[in-house]
């Protein structure tokens, strides 16, 4: 339940050992690398100067980065389309090899096999290509002919006239109709298509451009007949099905060519692929690694916890150099450490930021909170129930598991609050409230929701002030509206304004004045305040008079931030006698309605709507509480996640 501490990794090492060492980095995957050029020109790259490390330290002379092969999309581009000539289900194992192949080792392999495998793939291609074109042919053009028996040698050999075959649309056939007198040829239906209507259409070759211009009019679309093609319609069809009978012979005989291929190369060719796979991923590892002539520079973020294992690691590479330092110096990135009842909230908590290293973690804050506050909202045992279930159902689906956890944890507090109130499905006569009744207590349970703002709001000042010293920022934690001078004069208009509406003189005016004049007077000043702590002059910035008129607005919004933020908590109770006032009126139709079955749909129709809409829309309000009226007043969630690299990744 806390952020976890960081260490700063910085290794020196023999720069033969550099693949070896990245892939076992690689496969721990707890290390998270930051530019090692920019540690070492930012001098935070500091080792001893002895008799040991004097070459390390000379070598630095020839710092450089290391600049990335592109022939990886190459050789990648190869082996894809490799396994998909071969049609390979390949599985890589990245994580059980080591770099055994250099890029040009893979890729003189890799052309060797593309190169036996292209002339089977080519000719396979063509073949297929041949088939699907006389598949269209026939199905397009002459297995729609069924009444011509006339050789296509004997058109084509016509002296005085010329002939086009193709076919016509249904509302191009009427058009033609409607001007068949006008046109001078003669036009013979030969059969049908779903496309429509095939025609043969005879004409004088005098008149051959005239007929292109009509044919084209009536949208005719020809049927291009090849030249090797010159029997009757029916001889056509034959000759057709025994040249496709002859391709797929021909197709089979390719494809078990191939097949054996992928057999023969299957295996070689998933080595290569995990080879390339393995490199690739070492070559975009290395760009945050400088090298020098002998050496290789590495910095990484790893937790206090796994140093001991880092430490194993780097055992194993005699001469590698590792140097540990703290936090200190640096800004560490983020990793949250949260046990099985919290985490499934840090969906919450990431999906408005990370936290800064020196912010506390909100997690085990906002888990209470929402569950307190979605409780309170959708308090039902039966509800609740179904709520679980739900989150249970969703926690086993892969990327879910946060989620579905979340809507467990929800459903858990809707039940807690269910038996709170003695309510089972919207019903509240079958198990007595073991609190009280919302419907029956309108104002009590207005009241709670003001006080269990006023707890959540002074809980995230607290968390604040907290975050406020941890960032040794004294101007928010000390002088600002949510600092102590914030929460001082929080409480004291709580005790003064609550007090006087309760009838109650929880604080003198006398007392109470003066300290919300002083807490006022800090926010104002809370800059030069802050720079004579800190001894530090000028006071105030270059703008004096443009500082104080902003301080000074700043005390309205001040003022509005406490007020509607102490009152937009009155929706938690309101959301809790509207969860009880929609069952009513569900039951109230069912009434009505003057049958048992009736009334039992009706109430389970109306416990589908609450669970569904009323269960979304409290979810919606509780983020928005946690968001724009908690978080804002203690969390920035500007941090960096902790992000090792991976092999997977």
């Amino acid at each position: 339940m806390s952020v976890e501490k960081m260490t700063m990794m910085n290794i020196i090492g023999n720069i033969r050992d550099v693949d070896g060492v990245l892939k076992d980095i690689l496969k721990s995957e707890k290390v998270d690398l930051v530019s090692a050029l920019k540690q070492i020109e930012d001098n935070n790259f500091l080792f001893d100067v002895s008799d040991e490390n004097i070459d390390r330290l000379i070598d630095l002379n020839y710092i450089a980065t290391f600049d990335k092969d592109e022939r990886y999309v190459e050789l990648l581009k190869k082996g894809e389309n490799l396994k998909e000539i071969l049609g390979l289900d390949l599985n890589y194992k990245t994580h059980e090899l080591d770099v055994k192949l250099s890029k040009e080792e893979i890729l003189s392999e890799l052309d060797e096999i593309c190169e036996e495998v292209q002339e089977p793939s080519i000719m396979l291609q063509a073949l297929k290509k041949e088939l699907e074109f006389l598949d269209s042919f026939y199905s397009n053009s002459f297995k729609q002919i069924s009444d011509f028996s006339v050789p296509i040698r004997d058109l084509r050999d016509m002296q005085y006239f010329n002939f086009k075959m193709g076919i016509l649309t249904k509302d191009d056939r009427l058009k033609l109709k409607k001007n068949y007198e006008n046109i001078l040829a003669i036009l013979l239906h030969t059969g049908s298509s779903a496309d429509g209507e095939v025609y043969i259409v005879l004409y004088p070759k005098s008149v051959e451009e005239e007929m292109r211009r009509i044919l084209r009019s009536l949208n005719f679309r020809e049927i291009i007949i090849p030249k090797e093609y010159s029997g009757t319609p029916q001889e056509i069809q034959s000759q057709i099905q025994s040249m496709k009978d002859r391709l797929n012979m021909e197709i089979e005989v390719q494809e078990r060519r191939i097949a054996q291929l992928g057999e023969k190369y299957k295996e070689r060719v998933n080595f290569l692929m995990e080879q390339v796979k393995l490199i690739s991923k070492l070559d975009n590892v290395k760009e945050n690694i400088a090298f020098s002539k002998k050496y290789f520079y590495l910095s990484g973020w790893i937790t206090e916890s796994d140093k001991d294992e880092i430490n194993k690691i780097f055992d194993k590479y005699p001469g590698t150099l590792l140097l540990l330092k703290g936090d200190k110096q640096y800004n560490p990135p983020t990793k949250l450490r949260n046990n099985w009842f919290f985490k499934p909230f840090q969906w919450m908590v990431s999906m408005y930021g990370t936290p800064s290293y020196n912010e506390l973690d909100p997690t085990p804050f906002v888990s209470l909170s929402y569950m307190l506050l979605f409780g309170t909202m959708f308090g039902d045992l039966g509800q609740g129930f179904v709520f679980v279930l739900a989150g249970m159902y969703l926690a086993k689906r892969k990327k879910m598991e946060l989620f579905g956890g979340l809507i467990t944890r929800l459903g858990i507090a809707s039940m807690i609050f269910g038996l709170l109130y003695g309510a089972v499905f919207g019903i509240e006569t079958l198990i007595p409230a073991l609190w009280i009744k919302p419907f029956d207590n309108i104002n009590d349970m207005l009241m709670i929701a003001i006080f269990m703002g006023v707890g959540l709001l002074l809980t995230a000042y607290t968390y604040g002030i907290i975050n406020a010293y941890k960032r040794h920022d004294i101007e928010e934690g000390l002088f600002g509206k949510e600092g102590v001078a914030g929460v001082v004069l929080y409480i004291t208009l709580l005790a003064l304004v609550g007090g006087s509406m309760l009838g109650l003189n929880i604080l003198p005016m006398f007392i109470g004045v003066p300290i919300v004049i002083v807490c006022l007077l800090a926010i104002v000043f809370r800059l030069p305040l802050t720079h004579m702590i800190e001894k530090k002059r000028p006071l105030h910035g270059d703008d004096i008079s443009g500082y104080y008129v902003e301080s000074i607005f700043s005390l309205l919004e001040t003022f509005l931030s406490l007020l509607s933020g102490t009152v937009s908590f009155i929706r938690v109770g309101a959301f809790a006698l509207t969860h009880v006032g929609l069952f009513l009126a569900f039951e109230t139709i069912g009434h009505m309605i003057n049958s048992a079955v009736g009334n039992i749909i009706v109430i389970i129709i109306g416990n589908i709507f609450i669970i569904g809409l009323e269960g979304l829309i409290v979810f919606i309000q509780g983020m928005r509480l946690q968001y724009y009226e908690l978080f804002s007043r203690y969390y920035k969630g500007e941090g960096r996640e902790f992000n090792p690299v991976s092999l997977e990744k």
